[in-house]
This record gives structure tokens, sequence and C-alpha cells, in this order.
């Protein structure tokens, strides 16, 4: 049974066992912005399905990194302090070639209460979303349920769902449904939204150690003439190592990492304990319109972005806050809905533009190889870059605070 029933409703509730429910919006992805999404629908007593098709979130985190904007999204759920004391505070971030330092970014200059960069896998910070939703009474999440189908009209969606964990077809009517479903989303394919996609050309190798170069809390950047490798401290005593591939995913061996940091930075991980291992291609996606009628994609389900330089789940929160208060309005006051989605459409596409450029940029950067390119990405990294006055503009830069948030829209 759903958590609630709210009989002043035009929305009434029933099981998901083969009997139509109806309910505000349907949420299609239990990611951490899907979870966010039905928190802040859930905080404005909207009436929610989040359905996830895995049982678990996976293990291993690709994202790990929040930014300030959204730890202030965060702390409207009143969950940024727990994720604060759950994460480690990246207050500054090295710049080096291999050899030598060319710089720092310090973190120190941001407006407070967020003066860093949080890092933490995104599995924790899904964990304490989903956690949060309990609170909601009238938000129902329910894991192993897919969605196999979807129609609309004018008046709402139609929607079929299979449940792997009791083996049943069941059916489900809602006023809006949210593809928060990924890459790969379910949602955009049921829907027929069109959109451009291509790979870069780079591929890339990470790993999570145990943590034991002495580096601490800092991020650490090499740019060097073989190939870039990137660094980030994790909760639990691990450091995260990203670096750039110079052979093919066939030949990649589970100790591909450790030897392409030591070719690179010197670190010699021998020893360490290893906890995982991903080769990632890069990719850009983005839809040709976020919308149709009823149905509105949010997130990687509308775009995706290279995930060099942290920014695509902060992009989706982002995402998932503006179009919060564009339910919540259709909702609660029946605005136009047309208007509304054009509105967070136009909003979320432009801001995602900046993103994904700034990550394009931050990419090709990291991605030059050779002693002439080297040396003049080490003339414009030190002389240029981290220098005032574009250095001083850099920390709100990484930060994200410098994408355009535009929080209409206010419910």
């Amino acid at each position: 049974m759903f958590n609630n029933e709210h009989p002043d409703r035009a929305f009434t509730f029933a099981t998901l066992d083969g009997i139509l429910v109806k309910a505000e919006v349907l949420i299609v992805g239990g990611g951490p912005v899907g979870l966010l999404l039905a928190n802040l629908l859930g905080m404005e007593g909207v009436s929610c399905v989040l359905v996830e098709k895995r049982t678990a979130a996976s293990p291993f985190s690709r994202a790990i990194g929040i930014t300030p904007p959204s730890l202030a999204i965060l702390r409207r759920l009143g969950l940024d302090q727990s994720l604060i004391a759950a994460g480690i505070r990246v207050e500054e971030a090295h710049v080096s070639n291999g050899r030598r330092t060319l710089g720092w970014v310090r973190f120190d200059s941001l407006p407070e209460p967020y003066r860093f960069i949080l890092a933490i896998p995104q599995s924790e910070t899904t964990r304490l979303l989903a956690a949060s939703l309990t609170q909601f009474p009238h938000v129902d999440y329910r894991t192993s349920v897919e969605l196999v189908g979807l129609t609309q009209d004018a008046g709402g969606v139609h929607v079929e769902l299979r449940n792997h964990a009791a083996r049943t077809e069941d059916e489900l009517g809602a006023q809006f449904v949210v593809g928060c479903d990924g890459r790969c989303s379910t949602v955009r394919e049921l829907g027929g939204f069109r959109y451009a996609h291509f790979h870069y050309r780079p591929q890339f190798v990470m790993a999570d150690f145990d943590d034991q170069t002495g580096l601490g809390q800092q991020a650490h950047l090499f740019f060097t003439p073989r190939g870039s490798a990137e660094s980030f401290p994790l909760p639990g005593g691990q450091r995260r190592w990203i670096v750039l591939a110079d052979i093919s995913p066939e030949q990649v061996g589970t100790s591909y990492v450790a030897r392409r940091v030591l070719a690179l930075t010197g670190f010699d991980l021998t020893g360490a304990r290893q906890f995982n291992q991903l080769h990632f291609q890069p990719e850009r996606l983005l839809c040709v319109q976020y919308y149709d009628r009823r149905v509105v994609l949010c997130g990687d389900a509308a775009h995706v972005m290279s995930p060099i330089g942290g920014q695509g789940m902060n992009t989706g929160f982002a995402d998932a806050q503006l179009l919060a208060r564009v339910l919540i309005r259709a909702c609660r006051q029946g605005a136009p809905v047309e208007d509304l989605f054009r509105e967070y459409e136009h909003h979320r596409r432009k801001a995602f533009r900046v993103a994904a450029a700034r990550a394009a940029r931050g990419m090709w950067l990291g991605t030059r190889t050779g002693c002439r390119m080297s040396i003049w990405r080490d003339w414009l990294i030190e002389s240029v870059l981290l220098r005032p006055p574009v250095a001083t503009r850099l920390p709100a830069y990484f930060a994200m605070l410098t994408i355009p948030q535009h929080a209409q829209a206010q419910p």
C-alpha cells in the first residue's frame, strides 16, 4: 500500500498490484536527481511515486563532488550538514606538471557557508536522500520497479510498470511523469524524445584506493607530456585516481591505474588496496526538447556532459530544484503547463550549455600530450590561469557559482 491517503485530493491511492493508481507526479529513476526531486516535491505536499528498477545502489560511485549551489539546495531538506559530516571538505587543489608545482586553486575566498567542494561518494548522497523520503507520507518510493510503457493525453499520463520483485505487471496514472533515469533513459526512449549524441575521443580509467600518498584533503591535478591524472580524497581514508588512458579498453588490466599513476605522478600505489576500476569514454547528449505535454526530462535523461570537472550531478540537482517549483505551480495553482515547462527548458538548457562547455574545455586542456603542447599548457596555467586577475575568479568558476541558476517558477 502507499504510505498515506489524502481523501481531500482528487487523486486516490491504492496498491500497485494490478490496480490503477493515481498520483500527481511519477518520477522514474531513483538516483540522486530523482531522489532530490521527490524530496523537494514531498516538502510541499505533492503526492509522488518514485520508481527505481534497481534493488540497491551501485557500490561504485561515479560522481563524488558536491558544489556549494547544490549544498544550498540540500540545506532546504536539512541534509547539508549530514553530507558534510560524512564527506571531505576539499579546500584547495594543487596543480602540477608532474615535476614541479604550477600553482594552487584555493576555495577560502568563496562565500560562506560553503567555502569548499564536498567530496563524498554518490552512493552516500543517494542513501541520505532516500532516508529523507521517509518523512514525507505522501511520497512512495519503490525499488525493483521498471517502466515498460507510457502513453499520455490531455488529462494525464498512463504508465505500465513491471515489478520484478513481485513478478507483476502494474499500471499507474499520474498528472505528470518525470524521467530522472539517466543517460540510458527509458522515459526518453518511450516518450520519443529526439536528441543529439556523440562521444569524445579521449578515454579514461578511474579507481579508488586506500590512500597512502600523504596528500591529505587536497585535490591534485597532474598535467604531464605523457597524459594527465587527477586525484581526489574520499571518506574512509580512500583516494580516487582518474588517468588518461593510453591503451585500448581491452588491454586495461586491474593494475593499470596504479601503473599509470606511477608513470605520470611518481606516486607508487603498490600495496594499496584497490576497491574498483572503471573505464569510460566521455560523451555529450542533449535532447532537442526537454518535455512533451505532461512528460518532462531531468538531469542526465535530458543532457549528458563530460564527467571531467564533476559538474553533471550538480547540474542535475539544479534541474530538479527548478522543475520542483514548476511542478508545484502546475499541481497547486493550475498554472499553464506548456509555459512552465518552456521556462524550465529554457533556463536549464542554458545552464547545461555553459557547464558542458566548461567540462569540454577542461578535458581538452588535460588531454594535450607531447612536449610542445605541455610547454604551452604549463605557461597558460602558470602565467595566465593561476595569476590575477583570472586566478581570483577560478574558485567560483570551479565551485559552479557562476553557472546560471535562474531560480524562477517560485511556488
